[in-house]
């Protein structure tokens, strides 16, 4: 059951240099490869026709589309940042804060709109996908002149201001070290061109590259690297000045080797990999970022575009290759840009008596029904333009679960109509549809297993087309319909954390372990391995005891489901360990929520959607520690934090806490209400001793404090 990490490495490695060899190799058309991957063929097609010689690799992420999303979005506020302030626009939860000066938190759908490459495969923006390496053939000087034609900054011979403020010449233009650095290094160009510009911007560009600003005069930063928070320009330059950029052409220079080294040659190789790290280089995945305007990556590509048109790249002739993420379970149509989606899941009420439900979107459609003033309904689609009679019609749910059409005009749009609030747990990969049923509806996305959705209807259709259909909302706040399955084979279910049905578990055994298709060892049905240190959703416990192994079944953070074997058989050495012993527990009578170290506002989120964390008046972010003393508001109800081990009221357990609680025990230092139960660790109902010196040990990393 153990397994050779290094044999795992060696056959994944011989498994990706096969797969692209093929791909390289297949005489098949380019294009016909993304004919799995739903939307990508038929654009790449209309590519192909028109510049035949373009090339297009497929890069499988191997990531779920949903978990993508939700990681640059929701997972991690400020990730992604757009410069418009418009409700559609920004995100729900950050509103009209500013992370920069005029640059505010994404909202979903807007990093949806950019995430989804489908919506760039077109000529004005596919440059976003182009590889940045550098190609001698066709990028040329020349080019590089055009793409920095209006940036005033960057035309003839270096001049520049030293440390001293002595101005000096290099005997080079700007262009010169621009090639210099391409060939270098080995990154386009254009790439290197349309990067100082999206970054200084044109005419006089920025007071970065000017070598005048305050105390960092003599130093220049042609790309931004360091440059954040609410002096840009000064930590831009602080990083200039540890990294000796003194000149522009050390600037230059240092600047592309920083790119190459750490993003281009780790895997990050075109404008979107830079902008959103699906790509694993080594340090997982999100984090590593160049750019955090939403938009970035889109508006270099047609900088780029614009230079190889104007220098006669976009000829039919010219050979570019492009390089196109692809994610798992992407919906089959694809992320509209705000405010203009056709598929969505709308509660809608009728406004006037006597209104036609039409089978056709026509006035001359057979009447399904008709229903008066104040009827509530399900919209699930809206009609991109008016008919010929004038008519915007959209598509909508009657209370059979039938789908019908009525003009716009009749319709009032309803917040949601909830008869539940309920969390549950996704055990099997389930669409998430536009509506209720299989006929007539729309898959927006696909729900991988371990996922926790919270169902907000249910019962309105016990059996339409074969099946029960639960509304639920995810985490990002989107809503659709999902089947719930049969008793034997659910596809969802009630999810308590507290009760430890459902958990999380690492891999502790030190040579990982194997993830298999069936509970046995019995055949060839190893889906993959893990490494110790893993982390795994458990959605069965205890599924089989095949072949003495106790067998638990798993979901990785990919979304793979197998099972795993809990322990040695011989031995009784533990393989998994839980990680889901219970956090928190709420205290109705007592008004407390007591709960462990290091808890946050997110980890809260089972309990409800609408959860307010505040120490005194100051509201506490989402992925800070809860601390003692703290007020937590759910649903409108608030209590106060009770955080085991913590007496200071800081959310984590140190030899401070621990020494208060010793002067308490010797009656030298008074801890009262919820900082006194915070220090009652031991379970007796008193606080000695004891006490303090298991906060000790949970202070040094020895002990780990538990709410019972």
């Amino acid at each position: 059951m153990r397994k050779t990490l290094s044999i795992a490495l060696i056959i994944l490695l011989l498994s990706t240099i096969f797969v692209f060899y093929f791909e390289k190799n297949s005489e098949a058309s380019y294009s016909s490869k993304f004919a799995n991957y739903p939307g990508y063929e038929e654009l790449i097609e209309h590519l192909q026709k028109e510049y035949p010689n373009w090339e297009f690799e497929i890069y499988e992420t191997g990531l779920d589309w949903s978990d993508v999303l939700e990681a640059e979005t929701v997972a991690r506020h400020g990730r992604s940042l757009i410069s418009k302030k418009s409700s559609l626009w920004n995100c729900a939860t950050c509103g009209s804060k500013q992370y920069e000066p005029g640059w505010y938190c994404a909202s979903v759908a807007a990093v949806a709109y950019y995430l989804d490459p489908r919506n760039s495969i077109c000529e004005d923006y596919i440059f976003q996908f182009e590889q940045l390496t550098y190609d001698s053939t066709n990028q040329t000087k020349e080019g590089v002149e055009k793409i920095l034609a209006d940036c005033d900054y960057m035309q003839g011979k270096i001049t520049y201001y030293d440390t001293k403020g002595a101005k000096k010449t290099i005997n080079k233009t700007y262009i010169d070290v621009i090639m210099e650095a391409a060939k270098t290094y080995d990154v386009s160009p254009y790439h290197i061109a349309s990067r100082i510009r999206q970054e200084i911007g044109t005419g006089k560009g920025s007071v970065i590259v000017s070598g005048t600003y305050g105390s960092y005069k003599g130093y220049y930063n042609y790309f931004n690297w360091g440059a954040f928070g609410d002096d840009i320009i000064g930590s831009g330059l602080k990083t200039a000045k540890d990294k000796g950029w003194t000149n522009p052409e050390k600037a230059i220079k240092g600047g592309v080797e920083a790119i190459a080294k750490n993003y281009i040659s780790i895997g990050q190789d075109t404008l979107y990999f830079q902008k959103f790290d699906v790509v694993d280089g080594g340090d997982g995945y999100y984090g590593h970022q160049y750019m955090t305007n939403v938009s970035a990556s889109k508006t270099e590509g047609q900088t780029v575009r614009s230079a190889y048109k104007s220098i006669g790249l976009l000829s039919k002739d010219i050979k570019i290759k492009f390089k196109i993420p692809v994610y798992k379970n992407m919906p089959t149509i694809k992320a509209a840009e705000p405010g203009k989606e056709t598929i969505i899941t709308q509660d809608v009420q009728i406004n006037e008596n006597s209104v036609n439900i039409r089978k056709t979107a026509s006035i001359s459609g057979t009447v399904l029904k008709t229903l008066n003033k104040g009827t509530k309904l399900l919209r699930i689609e809206l009609a991109e333009k008016k008919d010929s009679d004038g008519y915007y019609w959209d598509k909508v749910v009657l209370s059979d679960g039938s789908k019908g059409y009525v003009s716009r005009t009749y319709l009032t749009e309803l917040s949601l109509q909830s008869n539940c609030n309920e969390k549950y747990v996704v055990l099997n990969e389930v669409a998430l549809r536009n509506g209720p049923g299989t006929s007539g509806t729309e898959i927006i996305k696909y729900i991988s297993p371990g996922k926790i959705v919270t169902a907000v209807e249910k019962g309105k259709y016990p059996n339409l087309n074969g099946e029960s259909w639960y509304r639920v909302k995810l985490s990002d706040g989107s809503c659709g319909y999902v089947a719930i399955g049969t008793e034997k084979d659910p596809n969802i279910d009630l999810y308590d954390e507290a009760s430890g049905k459902y958990d999380y578990v690492e891999v502790i055994c030190t040579d990982g372990l194997n993830i298999r298709s069936k509970p046995t060892t019995s055949g060839n049905n190893v889906i993959t391995a893990v490494v110790q240190g893993t982390e795994l959703f458990r959605i069965q416990k205890e599924a089989s005891n095949d072949g003495g192994y106790i067998w638990d079944k798993v979901v990785t953070q990919s979304g793979i489901v197998g099972y795993v074997v809990r322990q040695d058989k011989e031995t009784g050495e533990a393989w998994i360990k839980s990680l889901s012993t219970v956090k928190y527990v709420v205290e109705d009578e007592e008004e407390n929520v007591v709960c462990v170290p290091g808890l946050t506002a997110e980890g809260l989120k089972a309990l409800s959607d609408n959860i307010v964390v505040k120490n005194g008046d100051k509201t506490v972010a989402k992925d800070a520690k809860i601390g003692t003393g703290h007020t937590i508001t759910i649903d409108g109800k608030t209590y106060t934090a009770v955080v085991k081990g913590d007496v200071k009221g800081t959310g984590t357990v140190t030899t401070i806490d621990a020494a208060r609680v010793l002067k308490n025990a010797a009656k030298k230092y008074t801890l009262e209400g919820p900082y006194l139960e915070a220090a009652e660790v031991t379970g007796d109902g008193k606080v000695t001793t004891v006490d303090a010196a298991r906060i000790l040990k949970a202070a040094a990393g020895k002990y780990n404090l538990e709410v019972e």
